[in-house]
């Protein structure tokens, strides 16, 4: 009867450890496939409800549910975001080496390193005054912006 009980238990144990796990690696879910969540640091939320950045997370021609979605359009002077190639979006991908316009570095100084200055589009300023997205910037520390 011990025996039967300890084997119940290291199986249940095992299942616990294997299902957080398998929680862990999950990428965030969002949408009408997860009962209407929003992404976190201004993320986007795509068709298939999965947060990420990029044209197949934020394009509306790709299905973007819910974030900083864009339409694909060539950026006027008030576009929200930056532009590369002609195209609205945030990111790294139009954020980044060859951005045109807008708030072309993510990695500029901010809050205490900038007399309280705030982030572009939302962005988190870190603990050390540089903002971006992710824990590095919106964890721990985060001064303003989309913090955790």
């Amino acid at each position: 009867m011990k025996g039967l009980l300890l084997l119940c238990v290291l199986a249940l144990a095992f299942a616990a450890v294997t299902t957080h796990a398998q929680l862990q690696s999950c990428p965030a879910r969002c949408g009408k496939q997860a009962d209407g969540m929003e992404c976190p640091n201004n993320l986007c939320c795509s068709k298939d409800g999965y947060c990420g950045l990029g044209v197949d997370y934020c394009s509306a021609g790709a299905g973007c549910q819910s974030g900083a979605c864009y339409d694909n359009k060539i950026c006027g002077t008030q576009a929200n975001g930056t532009f590369r190639y002609g195209y609205c979006g945030l990111g790294p991908e139009f954020c980044g080496t060859g951005c045109q316009n807008g708030a072309c570095s993510t990695d500029k100084p901010c809050g205490n390193k900038a007399n309280g200055a705030a982030c572009t589009n939302n962005y988190c300023c870190s603990l050390y005054g540089s903002c971006g997205l992710g824990k590095d910037y919106c964890g721990t520390g985060c001064q303003s912006g989309a913090c955790n």
